[in-house]
């Protein structure tokens, strides 16, 4: 088997020069001979009119052969022979159609000089969007639902005069890639826009950019592993927020390696790379201060890199300690401690000088084969029709070739495919390509140990990829794949078939629930009824790259259990399982970067993502764990960990878009230790129980199934709710003990008081259920004391209609206003509701029935509101009008809610709560037993500090 070194091949006898640069890596084509596939569409002049030798402009035809695509199977490969092909217009890639060149040499796409259309505003060669609209020429963007595209082996050349150009567009989801290009550009032109789970061994020479990114369609990782950069303008990438790791690549002669834009964040890993030649700081880091910054680099060589980083917010600069240096480590973010209360955000970092320039490092990503050496199942008698028994066919294949080639289509089996040591098993299109049970296959029905769809034998060098492995639904004992191949063996670009993005051989999109999301849309199949979707045991290991397993009837995504042998996973999707996610036990030894996990509402309202036992020596970088906005129940952690040791999370982010988000982020059963950072750059366990501080919590109520939304009344009574139980209570501060207010049938989301004492709710009313929606958004007001009597409907008018108003009642929180600071304000409000009696007011924001806490604003005094996504806190102005104005940035952090004490110090709750004194300098911390939600000043003297916290509500008295 062939490895790859960075990203190809290299001459090493040169690197005992220390001032000599490297020369590009060489790159050849990976696909020689052509392949053959029924259900592909092959680009050739015998098929289309066309030239390849460049003469010609083939965009409409090529733009045909991609429709013929989507017109007939839907999901599948357009091959592209060798050739020099002109385009000049935007190719669209609809979702689920790849392009795969073939030949001695790649084939060429070239956007010729000052081609119309490319001068002004910018625009696309090719443009990875969504399913093709039926409504004539409607285009969509790709998006999180955009699936299985890409582009590889086929290179890219925009020539000069042409600076609105921009190579690719690539904003799409799971198993979308970028694999074996060049990208040869001109000044102002851009490789990469916007970008994906995967980019791999491509070439960027020239333009303003390779890769310029924000957040992915998804919002989830992206990895960029073994790539090249020389000569841009601006940077080798620009990006933000897009989870980005760089995995050996190696960037020269330009300013900056990566560019993070000023006050923006972004969670960047860099490990095993080289910076050479730069004549700026080789990473720009934007908001310096703020938790969703996590830089974290591990072997990084600089040479002539004079300056290594430079902080944009307070300017600081790290220098380089010498002409040739290592980055052995380099870490910026919070950094959590294993004791006390405060995790904090700084800079570590561990250089070594150098004499001379090391080799670069080998790349894990083997090349598969040479395709000329691939037998064709179809060739020899296999169907691939879904129907008819393939298992006699394959088992010949795999006893007598090393290396088969599946074309399109889904093969039957009924017993367990077993690989040799050396087996190789290559597709094209892990939807399109499958091996499938169907359900009810009798070896893998009742009670028994696991039983395999595919297996790879111990210590195995097995390579499969471009696969999809389906177990159906009904059988009990499936595993998808058991994994015990060695530290070489691969899987790459493979498809555990189930739950989203499923797909019948026809392309059509198999039903994934019921009406009403509460179960499979097939009643006979039933969630969480097989064993693991991947399980790497008994000394598996090797490389595991651009998986998703999202099958719901699994136990879990992925099970690796006993085995010390090195692993590596390069951006792997585990979604939509009951219990689990990933399970590690009995695990040493790997490095695990870009995981990421995802709980739906209705298969997982209660599944723990990520559960390491008996397990050490793991990296995991860029971890993203994340609750989608549907589900409405609380849960414990992220990350559960039991007897483990050296366990190292660089870059974690846990979220949710919704109040039901993780009360810890890890919890160590062992130790104790509870973090409660959501976001952080670094973390090492085992660690100690975390020490509590003072003042005292203490606990007046609990029991209850998730608490928020607190108000207080002019007698400094506390009312919160319990939503999802349709509950208002009162904590009377004269009686001393918890009242029910009100469990009438709508749902309350949060509470104010206007003059009279009576409660202002914010509520969910629901008129029609569906899907995606928890009700309409209703404003009421009644009287605690007889809210049945006394209910009615806030009217909405104009918002400036209204004069005479004494109390404002505005969001203490926004949801998802991403980069728009501005938003904390009253501006997009063009509705408010209003009282009876005109006194009081609540402006009518998009995002109302997001919000979870309100408070009440004055004028003349400064109004606090955090901005959930940023995990920002912003203090504005209130005019006599009760408008928001002038927001600025007061705190980087906050969550949910944001309270002022009698002295102005602000309370934001952000894991514990972080007390703050009116000039923004942080005071105080109280650690509280369970994660704060909703905090409100209350009491008869207003001093009491109550604190709604998940399941209990607590109260600090604060000391003068």
């Amino acid at each position: 088997m062939k490895k790859y070194v960075i990203p190809f091949v290299f001459l090493g006898f040169i690197l005992s020069l220390p001032a000599k640069e490297l020369p590009a890596p060489a790159y050849s084509s990976i696909y020689v001979e052509k392949m053959e596939d029924e259900l592909a569409v092959y680009f050739t002049p015998e098929n289309f009119d066309i030239k390849n030798d460049g003469s010609a402009d083939v965009s409409d035809a090529l733009q045909s052969a991609i429709n013929q695509i989507q017109e007939t199977v839907r999901y599948g490969v357009v091959f592209i022979p060798e050739g020099r092909y002109r385009i000049g217009k935007t190719i669209y890639l609809w979702k689920g159609v790849r392009l795969i060149g073939y030949g001695k040499e790649r084939p060429h796409f070239v956007l010729e000089k000052n081609t119309p259309g490319f001068q002004e505003e910018k625009k696309y060669l090719f443009h990875f969007v969504s399913d093709r609209s039926r409504r004539g020429n409607f285009v969509s963007d790709a998006n999180a639902g955009t699936f299985y595209t890409g582009i590889r082996n086929i290179n890219i050349s925009i020539a000069e005069g042409n600076p609105s150009a921009i190579a690719v567009r690539f904003h799409a989801a799971q198993h979308c890639f970028l694999s074996h290009m060049d990208f040869r550009l001109s000044k102002g032109n851009i490789g990469v826009e916007d970008i994906c789970n995967e980019i791999e061994y491509c070439r960027f020479f020239g333009g303003d950019y390779g890769i310029k990114t924000g957040k992915t369609s998804p919002g989830w990782q992206a990895v960029v592993l073994d790539c090249y950069y020389e000569q841009q303008a601006k940077a080798a990438i620009r990006t933000e927020e897009a989870g980005l790791m760089l995995i050996r690549n190696y960037i020269k002669q330009m300013p900056t390696a990566v560019e993070i834009p000023e006050n923006r964040t972004e969670e960047l890993w860099i490990s095993d790379s080289r910076f050479e030649n730069l004549t700026q700081p080789a990473i720009l880091i934007g908001n310096e201060n703020n938790s969703r910054t996590q830089i974290n680099l591990e072997n990084v060589i600089c040479s002539k890199t004079p300056d290594f980083a430079l902080f944009r917010t307070s300017g600081k600069r790290v220098k380089a300690p010498g002409a040739i240096y290592q980055v052995k480590s380099f870490t910026h973010g919070l950094h959590v401690n294993d004791s006390g209360i405060r995790s904090e955000i700084k800079t570590t970092q561990d250089f070594v000088v150098l004499k001379t320039v090391p080799p670069l490092v080998e790349s894990d990503v083997p090349l598969l084969p040479a395709n000329s050496t691939w037998a064709n199942l179809k060739s020899m008698g296999a169907k691939g029709d879904g129907i008819t028994d393939d298992t006699d066919i394959l088992e010949r294949a795999i006893a007598s070739h090393q290396t088969i080639y599946l074309p399109g289509g889904h093969y039957r089996v009924t017993r367990p495919i077993v690989l040799k040591a050396n087996t190789n098993l290559v597709g094209l299109h892990p939807s399109l390509t499958q091996i499938i049970l169907r359900d009810s296959t009798a070896a893998y029905q009742g009670v028994g140990q696991p039983l395999p769809l595919l297996e790879a034998p111990k210590g195995g060098v097995n390579i499969v990829s471009g696969i999809g492995l389906n177990t159906a639904g009904v059988n009990p004992r499936a595993v998808a794949a058991k994994w015990m191949a060695g530290p070489k063996s691969m899987m790459n670009d493979v498809r555990f078939v189930g739950g989203h993005g499923t797909h019948s051989l026809d392309g059509r999109e198999v039903r994934v629930y019921n009406d009403n999301r509460t179960a499979d849309g097939l009643p006979f199949r039933k969630w969480d009824t097989q064993y693991w979707s991947l399980w790497i045991t008994d000394g598996g290991g090797g490389t595991f790259k651009d998986i998703w397993t999202p099958s719901p009837y699994a136990a879990a995504g992925m099970y690796i259990s006993n085995t010390s042998t090195e692993g590596r996973i390069y951006y792997m999707s585990v979604e939509h399982h009951v219990r689990n996610e990933v399970i590690l036990d009995g695990v040493a030894n790997w490095r695990i970067y870009g995981l990421q996990l995802e709980l739906e509402s209705g298969e997982g309202p209660y599944c723990l993502p990520l559960d390491i036992r008996n397990s050490r020596n793991l990296l995991f970088a860029n971890t993203f764990i994340y609750r989608v906005s549907r589900v409405t129940t609380p849960v414990e952690s992220a990350a559960r960990v039991e007897n483990s040791g050296n366990l190292l999370f660089k870059g974690y982010h846990a979220y949710t878009w919704t109040k039901y988000g993780f009360g810890d982020a890890v919890f160590d059963a062992t130790s104790g230790l509870k973090v409660r950072d959501l976001e952080f750059a670094f973390l090492e366990l085992p660690g100690k129980k975390r020490i509590t501080g003072k003042p005292i919590v203490e606990e007046l109520a609990s029991g209850f199934n998730f608490i928020d939304g607190a108000t207080v009344d002019s007698k400094g009574n506390v009312y919160f709710v319990d939503a999802n139980l349709h509950r208002i209570y009162c904590w009377d501060v004269g009686d001393k003990r918890l009242k029910l207010i009100s469990d009438i049938p709508f749902s309350p989301v949060s509470l104010a008081c206007d003059e009279d004492d009576n409660l202002i709710a914010v509520s969910r009313y629901i008129l029609r259920e569906t899907v995606f929606s928890r009700g309409e958004i209703r404003i009421i007001r009644f009287d605690p004391k007889r809210p049945l009597e006394s209910i009615e409907l806030l009217e909405e008018k104009p918002f400036d209609s209204i004069s005479g108003a004494k109390r404002y009642i505005y969001q203490s929180s926004r949801y998802r206003f991403e980069n728009k600071s501005i938003a904390v304000s009253s501006e997009n409000a063009e509705t408010r509701f209003v009282t009876g009696d005109g006194k009081t007011i609540l402006p009518n924001t998009p995002d109302i029935g997001q919000t979870y806490a309100l408070k009440t604003a004055v004028e003349g005094q400064p109004f606090y509101v955090v901005n959930s996504a940023e995990r920002r806190t912003y203090r504005c102005d209130v005019s006599s009008k009760g408008e928001l104005l002038n927001p600025l940035l007061f705190a980087e952090e906050g969550e949910h809610d944001v309270a002022v004490d009698d002295k102005g110090n602000v309370y934001i709750p952000s894991g514990n709560i972080s007390v703050y004194d009116r000039e923004g300098r942080l005071i105080d911390e109280i650690a509280v037993p369970q994660r704060p939600m909703s905090v409100v000043f209350g009491g008869k003297d207003k001093k009491e500090l109550y604190i709604c916290a998940r399941s209990a509500l607590y109260r600090v008295r604060l000391t003068e």
